[in-house]
């Protein structure tokens, strides 16, 4: 029998489970005790026989009872409670450092969709080990503790309910298929609609300035729809499992009933044995009916778990090697290299070297294959067929800690950190001086920009600088991080004319003994590159420098009379 992926998940926590076992015992315990030490002797022989004296030491054992169920309720609330938020925080660490070494050509999904997808699943677990699996364990092992009494103490009449579960159960697992598949579909119906959400809340201005609210709503409103539907479908079926499990018990409580009066009229059962038998199948009840709601909430949260195994089971990047060399020149290249995203491709034979102490611009259309030589260069996928190199050994023969800290991108948004310059810098070059700080920003010319120089405070994101700023800070980050190779992207496509004069004069300082590539669709920003090439289709088809592509009359001029880009 395939063992439910949600108890996979749990099986590391046995020790915190078989707590919660252990405490689970005693209220369930002493709720099968009451209807013998309680219920019976109160009826036979305080009320039948006049025997009250013993009614204080009676209502003591009930006292006794019920505080045993206080305590171990307690108990058994706490060690769920702390598996409930421990689970949680442990497959969030787990899955971020499992996805940060993740092959990145098998993750399909979009930041925004995964980063909803993962949190909804994480609240789905969340719930059900607190709601759900207390109930399964308190009110399961309750339920066996009441069975095994009446079984001891009524086995004829258990009989008959114990044939009449199975079809109970047999009715409420055809349920909770029903609800697992539909938390499948609504899960990945909430996917598309994260990802809907992020295309209208990002982009606010633009849709508005470009007059799409129309098209902004009605396409996010197929996306709702299409979530609500599925979602209405999940809780119509979850739904059926409380009427579905009082209908079953009412008419098996109406059975028991019907045949415990016949035995005493028979005299085979005393009137306050079938009033504590009667109190037994009472107190059945309540576990037979939250226990179908506990496996309701198992069913949507087995398919959290599925999803969360899924996303854990990608497998890691291929294996890098441990090269680490004492000198680097920076001689990067791309040999006959072929690239494709799920079938399409993007690159074909594609040759490219860039040279030590070189500036080497990259242009082209959108979807030229551009922003894949990128992040080819930078080791984050490997072509299909081909080689990356650098200094003639293949990328992935070196240690990935070595190539991050020589191969340095500088994103057109660059990754910054709420708190002060001092600690971006410190977080992106560990180990950095202050001095060394300093220098660095000077030498981007970004220092004397700082009203409190290292200890300047940045908003969430670095949003506390501009967007020109921000560049150069990512830059004098990759020189203090003694980067021989620099990727820019895009540097200076967001940027005025006095931001874009900056970036590249804080370029320039930074480029000498350096091999630096740049990403631009603004090509204006590339004239005075030592070599510009030209890729469309995934192919270069023109390099040179500005001048000598103007005078071809190709691709390349083509763009500069469209205006400097695409």
């Amino acid at each position: 029998m395939r063992v439910p992926v949600l108890f996979r998940l749990l099986r590391a926590y046995w020790p915190y489970l078989l707590l919660a076992v252990g405490a689970a015992l005693l209220p369930a315990l002493a709720q099968a005790l009451i209807p013998s030490w309680l219920v019976r002797p109160l009826f036979d022989e305080v009320l039948a026989q006049g025997r009250f004296g013993e009614l204080p030491g009676l209502l003591g054992v009930g006292l006794g009872l019920f505080s045993v169920l206080a305590v171990g309720g307690y108990l058994q609330e706490a060690c769920v409670g702390y598996l409930s938020v421990r689970l949680p925080k442990d497959l969030r660490e787990r899955l971020l450092a499992h996805l940060l070494r993740v092959d990145l050509a098998r993750l399909e999904a979009s930041p925004a969709a995964l980063s909803g997808r993962i949190l909804a699943d994480l609240r789905e677990l969340e719930s059900f080990i607190f709601f759900g699996l207390g109930t399964v364990l308190i009110q399961g092992l309750t339920l066996l503790a009441l069975l095994a009494q009446m079984v001891l103490a009524y086995g004829e009449l258990t009989l008959y309910l114990l044939g009449c579960l199975p079809v109970l159960g047999l009715l409420l697992g055809w349920v909770g298929r029903q609800v697992t598949a539909q938390s499948e579909r609504t899960q990945q119906a909430a996917e598309r609609l994260a990802g809907g959400m992020a295309e209208g809340f990002g982009r606010l201005e633009l849709i508005r300035a470009l007059g799409l609210e129309g098209f902004a709503r009605s396409r996010f409103a197929r996306h709702s729809q299409r979530h609500f539907a599925l979602g209405l479908r999940r809780v119509l079926f979850g739904s059926l499992y409380l009427p579905l499990s009082q209908l079953a018990t009412g008419a098996i409580l109406v059975l028991l009933l019907f045949l415990g009066v016949g035995q005493v009229e028979a005299g085979k059962l005393s009137l306050g044995g079938l009033t504590a038998y009667l109190a037994l199948l009472a107190l059945t009840l309540t576990p037979l009916q939250t226990l179908s709601r506990g496996w309701m909430l198992l069913a949507q949260a087995e398919g959290a778990a599925g999803r969360v195994m899924e996303l854990l089971r990608l497998p890691a990047a291929p294996a890098t090697g441990t090269l680490r060399p004492q000198q680097l020149e920076g001689r990067l290249e791309l040999r006959q290299v072929r690239f494709a995203y799920a079938g399409e491709p993007v690159l074909q034979a594609l040759d490219l070297a860039l040279e030590p102490g070189t500036l080497t611009a990259l242009v082209g259309p959108s979807g030229s294959g551009k922003s894949t030589v990128l992040r080819l260069l930078l080791g984050l996928y490997r072509p299909q067929e081909g080689e990356v190199r650098l200094d003639g050994r293949a990328l992935h023969d070196y240690a990935p800690a070595f190539l991050q800290a020589q191969v340095t991108w500088v994103p057109q948004e660059p990754l910054l950190f709420g708190g002060t310059v001092r600690e971006n810098l410190q977080a992106l070059a560990p180990g950095a001086s202050g001095a060394g700080m300093e220098a660095a920003l000077r030498q981007v010319r970004l220092l004397e920009e700082l009203p409190h120089g290292l200890d300047t405070p940045l908003g969430d994101e670095g949003t506390g600088l501009s967007v020109g700023q921000r560049q150069r800070l990512a830059l004098a980050a990759a020189l203090l991080r003694g980067a021989r190779v620099l990727l820019l992207d895009e540097p200076t496509s967001a940027l005025d004319p006095a931001g874009e004069a900056r970036v590249m004069a804080a370029l320039e300082a930074a480029r000498p003994g350096r091999t630096v590539l740049v990403v631009a669709h603004r090509l204006s920003t590339v004239q005075a590159a030592d070599r510009i090439v030209v890729l469309e289709g995934g192919r270069v088809v023109e390099q040179g420098r500005h001048a000598e592509l103007l005078a071809h009359g190709g691709l390349y001029a083509r763009l500069w009379r469209q205006g400097g880009g695409v």
